[in-house]
């Protein structure tokens, strides 16, 4: 992550710069890369080369386009329309049916209700609040996207009001089509999220986050806490969050505890880099995922390190090395998987 001023909310892709025309602003971005990975289970020689568990840079073998988007931006005083059509492997792991949204990674329009008040409205398809990580490689201390962005929504469909609620406190609420959803679940109730954005200097920023839909079956609840901050030569960044799906039908007696229950999953990371040079940095993170009846079935430790450097204009190199271990809940059983990566992305 390159940041020279003040710390930028990084759960949303970067809407600054790009070139102007008038009111319009055009920027893009593409990340290619190459990525070899050994996996402990790997005994077939058939096997899909994807990297298990991911979306975000999950082919190994083969130079693949992780993404590559233009970000179309027009903005009056008053009114402003973002519309950002995107491709590659992460949108085509991450979107599925037919409809004519696939390809659209945000496109909202939004005014401001009061000409001397900065209370927006926002409505479409909006970037995701949860956790400190957004698709864009570029924004980031590390590479490669942590568990916890896997495994929260990606993106949301909806309409947000957001508004300062003290000079460095900013607050949005939204009301959404569901967890990740273009369009409404049937039989679902629409589902509800706030976001609470402290600036507590020009060195760090702290999130609060929380969602909650009451569905048939179940109640989910999701909250996370993320802090971004730097200190010099050295960035930082980390993120908690827990997740439950709360079953409506009776829980046995005893109750299981909450953090062995069958819908509940959680995570905590912390990302670290340091700058060698003004255009070279080294980086770091540390990472736990539990989610011991769903989709991982287990416990995942994690850890990664990387070399960061920035060529010329907005053409950046990167390289990462990362090993999991993850751990049945059922078996006992432990997987090695270790990834490395090499990156070349260009944005203007």
């Amino acid at each position: 992550m390159f940041l020279t001023a003040q710390v930028l909310n990084t759960a949303f892709i970067d809407s600054v710069g790009g070139e102007k025309v008038g009111k319009l602003s055009i920027s893009g971005w593409m990340d290619t890369y190459y990525a070899q990975s050994t996996y402990s289970d790997w005994n077939q020689p058939t096997i899909t080369p994807v990297i298990p568990g991911l979306v975000s840079n999950s082919y190994y073998g083969l130079v693949d386009i992780n993404l590559a988007y233009v970000d179309f931006r027009y903005a009056t005083d008053r009114l402003k329309i973002r519309l950002v059509p995107a491709f590659g492997s992460y949108m085509d792991k991450n979107y599925s049916g037919t409809n004519t949204l696939n390809n659209l990674m945000e496109g909202s329009l939004g005014f401001k209700l009061w000409k001397k008040k900065e209370v927006w409205i926002e409505a479409g398809l909006i970037g995701s609040p949860f956790t400190n990580e957004n698709p864009v490689s570029r924004d980031h201390i590390m590479y490669t996207r942590s568990l916890a962005a896997e495994y929260s929504p990606y993106y949301l469909t909806g309409a947000k009001i957001s508004s300062p609620l003290h000079k460095r406190v900013k607050g949005s609420m939204y009301i959404l089509n569901g967890w990740q959803n273009i369009y409404k679940q049937a039989n679902f109730p629409p589902a509800f999220a706030s976001q609470i954005e402290f600036t507590l200097d020009n060195n760090n920023l702290l999130n609060w986050n929380v969602y909650y839909q009451n569905r048939i079956t179940d109640t989910r609840l999701f909250s996370d806490i993320y802090w971004i901050g730097t200190h010099g030569k050295w960035k930082f960044t980390s993120c908690f969050y827990a997740g439950n799906d709360e079953t409506k039908a009776p829980l046995p007696t005893p109750s299981t505890p909450l953090f062995r229950r069958h819908g509940f999953w959680c995570n905590a990371n912390f990302a670290t880099s340091y700058d060698i040079t003004s255009n070279t940095n080294l980086s770091a993170r540390v990472e736990y995922f539990q989610d011991l009846h769903k989709n991982i079935n287990g416990k995942v430790l994690g850890t990664s390190i990387g070399i960061n450097r920035k060529l010329f204009n907005q053409l950046y190199w990167r390289t990462e090395c990362k090993w999991w271990q993850s751990a049945n809940h059922f078996t006992g059983r432990k997987v090695d998987i270790f990834n490395a990566m090499t990156s070349l992305g260009l944005g203007f």
